[in-house]
């Protein structure tokens, strides 16, 4: 009899097989790829184990968690909520439906940020948005001697962003509040991701946004009204020599640029790996 169930048991190799055949019809990209993430994670395998043990057999228990991970997947909710993790520069953060999956042109933002500025310096550095702590707690891990706070308007959010900062051992300061108008200390650098996807591009954006924090994508004013608000304020929250370092979409530069001179700032624009205009610093 208990051969029996073993023969009905599926093997590691056939299964991964499937649900990489069943989430390509749902529209995933590199679905082999992520089927062994989703594979390696809900197993607790790196994925070089995986290839080592094509033919085991698995368990009831085990079959169940995979097929709903697959089936998540297939239904568009991000791979990093359903592992509950996401590799940001050199960290691994918790990530969950109260905060946005960190980019990877957010990471291209950090790394300028840490070339422009030398190991031996010391900075008050405000992240602005800070969701997941992904900036923050990858300029403070880059650059220890920097003081670094975050905020954001999110309390979920906030407590997704101590949990990465104790299970990194960083120690940053966190605030709860809409942008920094609540803080009166002035920075040398701040940097801020805010929301800029204007309501009316909803319909061109890929359907997995649908299941991340609407509050964290979204603007008025064509996306800008945040972006706009922030440089607004910047003068108060500034330090005499200060940066502000914003991330904003493609086809909104012109329109930073506009509003940025409007309040007596210089605007320095960089593209990003892809060749968009993503990012930029501005100052006195």
């Amino acid at each position: 009899m208990r051969e029996n169930v073993h023969q009905e048991l599926p093997k590691l190799l056939p299964l991964i097989e499937k649900s990489t055949a069943w989430l390509a019809g749902k529209g995933i990209e590199n679905a082999r790829r992520e089927t062994e993430w989703l594979f390696s994670a809900a197993l607790g395998f790196s994925r070089l184990d995986l290839y080592t043990r094509f033919d085991m057999l698995l368990n009831e228990d085990q079959v169940v968690v995979l097929r709903e991970w697959v089936q998540r997947r297939g239904q568009r909710e991000p791979l990093a909520y359903i592992i509950g993790t996401q590799p940001f520069c050199s960290l691994e953060l918790l990530v969950n439906s109260s905060v946005l999956v960190p980019r990877s042109e957010t990471e291209e933002l950090v790394e300028r940020i840490i070339t422009e500025h030398s190991v031996g310096e010391k900075y008050t550095v405000l992240d602005i948005g800070t969701g997941s702590g992904a900036i923050a707690l990858s300029l403070k891990h880059a650059r220890p001697q920097w003081q670094v706070h975050a905020t954001d308007m999110s309390a979920a959010a906030i407590e997704v962003a101590r949990r990465n900062a104790e299970n990194a051992g960083l120690a940053c300061i966190f605030h709860e509040g809409h942008l920094a108008s609540h803080l009166s200390q002035t920075w040398d650098i701040v940097v801020a991701n805010l929301p800029y996807i204007a309501y009316d591009e909803k319909q061109l954006c890929d359907p997995e946004i649908e299941h991340e924090p609407s509050q964290a994508l979204w603007a008025e004013d064509d996306g800008m009204a945040l972006i706009r608000e922030c440089i607004a304020d910047a003068d108060r929250f500034l330090e005499e020599k200060g940066e502000l370092w914003l991330e904003y979409g493609f086809q909104q530069a012109e329109a930073v640029a506009s509003c940025a001179s409007e309040h007596g700032f210089i605007c320095t624009g960089f593209q990003d790996m892809s060749g968009n205009d993503r990012f930029c610093k501005i100052a006195r």
